[in-house]
């Protein structure tokens, strides 16, 4: 037999040409291996960039890598949505986005992305109660007694919104359709000038946010009659919610949350679930979380995937059913 002979030389070179080959499929499995871009529909300084911010560096921490937040505002948010939705598939270019996202292809004549299938859905980080505020000078310190009146005087009350299609507005059409009244819609600029109507009786009635009402609340410049999750608010626990008070299965909540371009593998979606399921059981970051007014969630993928679908036909009906349209 043969006996083949090979010098220091020659296995040097076949070692180098199998590790070449290997390669590739090592810095595959390596995500991941550059800084991680995150798109803000809004500007900074709000809630929904703040939530970005918090919750993105402890992810970058988590994952080993840097994040970088872009604000890309503008189309109720559907610039960023659609710069994700067209981003290469590959885990470096994710989407941060509250709930608007499932009510706008109701909203809006056309919306150039379709969430159900051009975005991965990777967790939902916070969500956001919101609670419905009475003027001082109602005579109803209830949810029921608030909608008795609206029945008395059909069209003699106002309610304020932040905008016409905004969630305080879709929430109030979802009540009056529930418990079948009419009051008349007030929109103003902002959740700050709706409370200062509404305690100073311009309106009468105002969804907005529990962590934008509670000094107002505290302060005695508006009443709490009934807060919007279906169970009590932990920074109200002594309001009823909607659902107890006569209106079953009344929901008023935001949510933010992250999404992908849809085709992201689904290992690579794991791991961004993985390390935002953990940024948000970290102690300090869901303080900074409550101290804002967001409640920490955290969940599997398929979690925000059911809620979106259920945005996109629970509020998707009474937008139908009103004709409401954004402006």
């Amino acid at each position: 037999m043969q006996k083949i002979r090979m010098n220091r030389r020659s296995v040097l070179a076949v070692l180098s040409l199998a590790f070449a080959a290997a390669a590739p499929a090592v810095a595959q499995g390596q995500y991941p291996d550059k800084p991680i871009r995150v798109i803000v529909p809004y500007a900074a300084g709000g809630g929904t960039d703040l939530f970005a911010r918090v919750v993105s560096a402890e992810m970058g921490r988590i994952l080993g890598q840097s994040v970088v937040i872009e604000n890309k505002t503008g189309a109720a948010g559907m610039i960023a949505g659609t710069a994700v939705a067209q981003a290469a598939p590959d885990g470096y270019t994710l989407l941060v986005d509250q709930s608007s996202i499932a009510t706008n292809p109701a909203l809006y004549a056309k919306v150039p992305f379709d969430v159900t299938k051009d975005l991965a859905p990777i967790g939902v980080g916070v969500t956001l109660e919101n609670v419905l505020l009475a003027s001082p000078k109602l005579p109803a310190t209830t949810v029921r007694e608030a909608i008795a009146l609206a029945k008395a005087k059909p069209n003699g009350l106002n309610y304020a919104s932040t905008g016409i299609g905004s969630p305080q507005h879709l929430s109030m059409e979802i009540l009056k359709d529930q418990a079948g009244v009419q009051i008349v819609h007030v929109p103003y600029k902002g959740g700050n000038p709706g409370i200062l109507a509404t305690s100073m009786d311009e309106v009468q009635l105002f969804f907005i946010s529990v962590s934008t009402a509670l000094p107002f609340i505290k302060g005695g410049k508006v009443k709490a009659l009934g807060s919007g999750g279906l169970k009590r608010s932990s920074q109200l626990p002594d309001v009823p919610t909607l659902n107890e008070s006569g209106l079953p299965g009344f929901q008023a909540v935001g949510w933010l949350a992250y999404f992908a371009p849809a085709g992201t593998p689904p290992a690579i979606v794991k791991t961004l679930n993985d390390a935002l399921n953990k940024a948000l059981k970290n102690p300090k970051i869901a303080e900074q979380l409550k101290g804002q007014g967001f409640e920490p969630a955290g969940g599997p993928p398929e979690d925000l995937g059911s809620l979106v679908r259920r945005d996109l036909d629970f509020y998707g009906r009474i937008i139908r059913k009103v004709g409401i349209r954004a402006e």
